[in-house]
C-alpha cells in the first residue's frame, strides 16, 4: 500500500488573513517608527470564542491550516473539527474537473471550492463516501482508492484481478480497527485492514444481499426478497441468518433504493421508491432483533437522516445539535426528482418534499456528476 500526502491549495476567492505576529509588531506614529512586543499588547490578543466563531464559518480545509498558528488556536480547531464531523455537507464533483464544491445544508449560502494537487481528479468518479473518505476506482484495471479531500491524503489499496467492488467500512481507514469489505461478481468477500499489503479473501461466501453496514463491531446484511438478515464477523468469517418479517410489500423495490442505517442505537431499514408520475414514497423500519421483526415507524423525533442514492449510505445526526431540520430525510441522487437540483429534503411530518436547486443552474445535460454526503474529518 502506498500512502501519499498531497499539498493543499484552496481555490476559494476569499484570501486568508495574514498570520498574527508572534514576537514583534511594528507601529508608526507621526515622529518615528518603533518596535513593540506583540505579546505585551492586550489589543493584539483575539478572544478564543471569536476564533472559534470564525473557524466555524470557514472552509473546513482552512481549519486545518489555521490550527498551526499557535497552541490555543490548535485546541480551538480540534473542537471545531469535532463539531464538523457531526455535520454532513454535500460534496459535488464533475468529471473531468479538478475541484470539488462543498455546500452546507444548515446555511445554504455556505459554498466552498476545494482543490487538491496530486490526486488524479480528471480520471476519478466517486461512487461512495464513508467517515469523510471518498471511494473511487479510476478504471477497470486500477485498484480501489480512498481519498480524504480535506486532508489531501489518499490510499491506493492492493491490486487484485478482478478489482473488487466496495461494500462498506467499519470506521475511517486511518484508525487501527478499521475493516473494509468488498466483493466480486462471484460474491466472494474481500477484507482489508490498515497496514495490510494484500486483500484477504474469506473462505465461504455470503448469499446475495441488497445492503450491508457495520454496527458495534458486526456487519449486517439484508436481502429483500428472502427477508433474510445476515449478521456476521470476518477474519474468520462467522455468520448467522435470521428470517425477519417485514410489514410492507417490497415488490418493485430495487436494491439501490434500500439502505441499512444506525440511529440512536437502533438499526433502521430505509426504503425509497419513486415511480414515474407518482409521489415519492419512503418507508422507515426499526429492527426488533428479539422478536425477529421489522417495526414500521413514522417519526424520527429529533433525528435527521442523510441518504445518498444509489450508494446505499445513510448518516444519522441529532438535528438540534447540528442545526438541520428534525424528522427529515436529506436525499441526493441522480434520478428524479433530484437530478435537477443539488439535494432534496423529505419531511416525514407531512410527506412533503422540497428540492434545492443548483447554485449554477444550467439547461445543459449533466454527465459525470457526483453528489455525496460527507462529514469533514482531518484524519
Amino acid at each position: 500500500m502506498r500512502n501519499y500526502e498531497c499539498q493543499q491549495q484552496d481555490s476559494i476567492t476569499d484570501a486568508l488573513p495574514p498570520p498574527v505576529p508572534q514576537k514583534l509588531a511594528t507601529a508608526t506614529d507621526k515622529n518615528h517608527e518603533r518596535e513593540v512586543d506583540a505579546d505585551a499588547t492586550p489589543t493584539r490578543c483575539i478572544p478564543m470564542d471569536i476564533v472559534e466563531s470564525i473557524l466555524m464559518r470557514m472552509n473546513p480545509k482552512y481549519v486545518m491550516r489555521l490550527s498551526v498558528v499557535c497552541k490555543d488556536w490548535r485546541s480551538v480547531a480540534a473542537r471545531v473539527e469535532q463539531m464538523m464531523r457531526k455535520t454532513p455537507w454535500l460534496i459535488v464533483s464533475k468529471y473531468p474537473k479538478e475541484t470539488f464544491r462543498l455546500r452546507g445544508v444548515v446555511n445554504n449560502e455556505d459554498c466552498f471550492k476545494i482543490k487538491v494537487d496530486g490526486f488524479p481528479m480528471k480520471r476519478a468518479m466517486f461512487y461512495n463516501c464513508s467517515y469523510g473518505w471518498l471511494v473511487t476506482v479510476l478504471d477497470l484495471f486500477c485498484p480501489m482508492m480512498l481519498f480524504n479531500p480535506f486532508s489531501g491524503v489518499w490510499f491506493e489499496l492492493p491490486t487484485y484481478e478482478p478489482t473488487p467492488s466496495f461494500l462498506c467500512m467499519s470506521s475511517a481507514p486511518t484508525t487501527p480497527g478499521c475493516i473494509l469489505l468488498a466483493h466480486d461478481f462471484r460474491h466472494r468477500l474481500y477484507v482489508w485492514r490498515p497496514g495490510d499489503k494484500l486483500w484477504t479473501i474469506e473462505k465461504g461466501t455470503l448469499e446475495d444481499f441488497d445492503t450491508v453496514f457495520s454496527f458495534q463491531g458486526k456487519f449486517y446484511a439484508w436481502h429483500c426478497c428472502t427477508e433474510c438478515l445476515t449478521i456476521f464477523t470476518v477474519l474468520p468469517l462467522r455468520f448467522r441468518k435470521l428470517v425477519v418479517s417485514c410489514p410492507i410489500d417490497l415488490t418493485g423495490y430495487r436494491r439501490h433504493n434500500v439502505s441499512l442505517a444506525e440511529s440512536c442505537g437502533n438499526i433502521l431499514l430505509v426504503y425509497v421508491r419513486k415511480r414515474r408520475r407518482q409521489p415519492l414514497v419512503i418507508h422507515l423500519l426499526r429492527l426488533d432483533l428479539e422478536n425477529k421483526a421489522w417495526i414500521k415507524i413514522n417519526n424520527l423525533g429529533d433525528q435527521a437522516l442523510f441518504m445518498t442514492i444509489p450508494d446505499n449510505h445513510v448518516t444519522s445526526v441529532l438535528a438540534s445539535e447540528v442545526g438541520c431540520s428534525s424528522n427529515c430525510i436529506y436525499l441526493t441522487g441522480v434520478w428524479k426528482p433530484f437530478k435537477h437540483g443539488e439535494f432534496s429534503v423529505f419531511n416525514l411530518d407531512n410527506n412533503s418534499i422540497e428540492n434545492f436547486p443548483k447554485f449554477n443552474n444550467t439547461r445543459k445535460k449533466e454527465y459525470g456528476y457526483n453528489r455525496l454526503w460527507i462529514t469533514p474529518r482531518l484524519s
